[in-house]
């Protein structure tokens, strides 16, 4: 496993975040901070900005080994108290942390 993509500094004060008791949400969650660009690139002609990725449920439940549905609530959860915000796709979602 290659190191060199930087670091994720993580606050002490997520043991208080309304999600850390959510196995599922909280995997999901740490798996999109960390999988985030930390600098804007291009993907197949699309712009990602800083902060946001490319993925779909289905890549997302292979790798952090939820199940769809998990990762459909996951997502949902995320997307109501305003941790993530999604922009669909007929192909993949750009999800921006």
């Amino acid at each position: 496993m290659s190191m060199s993509k930087g670091w994720v500094c993580i606050h002490r004060k997520i043991l208080e975040w309304e999600w850390f008791d959510d196995p599922n949400v909280f995997r999901l969650f740490m798996y999109l901070l960390l999988s985030a660009n930390h600098k804007e690139q291009k993907w197949k002609g699309v712009v990602v900005p800083k902060g946001s990725l490319i993925t779909g449920r289905e890549s997302l439940a292979l790798k952090t080994g939820l199940s769809i549905q998990q990762v459909r609530t996951s997502l949902n959860k995320l997307k109501s108290t305003g941790e993530i915000t999604i922009k669909p796709t007929s192909k993949y979602s750009i999800i921006s942390v």
